[in-house]
């Protein structure tokens, strides 16, 4: 009869124990997290990040130390804490629950994520220096930028933008492609201080100026080897690229890059 017993006894305990210790990650495979929002809510005095999701809202940092500049993209979310004064990117996966400390010296701003888990942002670690461009690809971080003062970076796909500010103070707007680890310059002026990608599709943009859709596309910069285009010349220059356009057509190029300015520009911001 013992026999019996347990027989039936054990099986059921153990069903029981996988049972409570599978559900939860069965659960969060089946209903994943899909926050509507991300935002910075004040407490105790000290700023918060947070995500909503349907209506309810969780904090991801806490206690006595300031965290800012949430972006949201799929399950990943970017956040900077200020750490001893200075700026520090973090990355936060939803679904696993697991936060990631991407820099730790210097001052780190204006992180941008994608729904990879890739992040960009722009940091002054070394005091000798400037604010350049930085990038975490899922692995390890590389510096994209070196000399110029490099700003405003953003995320489009496998492309990153962002603007640069040359020794004679003018702003140039720069797109870099992480597949091919090369940056090509679209063009100059105030709107190229903060370029964006949109569905493959240059915009620029400078303070309140309005958004001003560039003539080519990120596949036409890297696809075409072409010059910086200056604000005083684009217009004249439109025909020549659809000239270059329909030559390509018949007789397709190879890319060139065009390499990162090392100027020496430490201008001030």
């Amino acid at each position: 009869m013992k026999k019996i017993i347990w027989s039936w006894f054990l099986p059921i305990t153990l069903s029981l124990i996988l049972f409570v210790v599978i559900r939860p990650a069965l659960a969060q495979t089946v209903d994943p997290i899909h926050p509507d929002t991300v935002g910075v809510e004040s407490v105790d005095g000290y700023s918060q990040v947070y995500y909503e999701e349907g209506g309810s809202r969780k904090f991801i940092t806490s206690g006595n130390i300031n965290s800012k500049m949430p972006v949201l993209a799929g399950k990943y979310i970017t956040y900077v804490t200020d750490i001893n004064g200075l700026g520090q990117v973090f990355l936060y996966d939803l679904t696993a629950d697991v936060r990631t400390q991407l820099t730790f010296i210097g001052n780190n701003l204006n992180p941008k994520v994608d729904d990879k888990g890739r992040v960009t942002w722009e940091g002054w670690q070394d005091p000798n220096t400037t604010w350049q461009i930085f990038f975490f690809d899922g692995l390890s971080t590389k510096q994209l930028t070196t000399g110029d003062t490099s700003l405003n970076p953003d995320f489009s796909g496998d492309y990153i933008s962002y603007g640069r500010r040359d020794i004679t103070d003018t702003w140039r707007a720069v797109v870099y492609s992480i597949k091919d680890g090369k940056s090509v310059d679209v063009t100059t002026g105030e709107n190229a201080r903060n370029p964006k990608i949109k569905n493959g599709d240059i915009y620029l943009a400078a303070g309140s100026l309005v958004e001003e859709k560039f003539s080519l596309t990120v596949d036409d910069l890297f696809l075409l080897n072409l010059t910086p285009i200056s604000d005083s010349t684009e217009s004249s220059n439109i025909e020549s690229v659809n000239t270059v356009l329909e030559e390509l057509n018949a007789t397709p190029s190879g890319v060139v890059e065009v390499p990162i300015a090392t100027e020496s520009g430490n201008n001030s911001l």
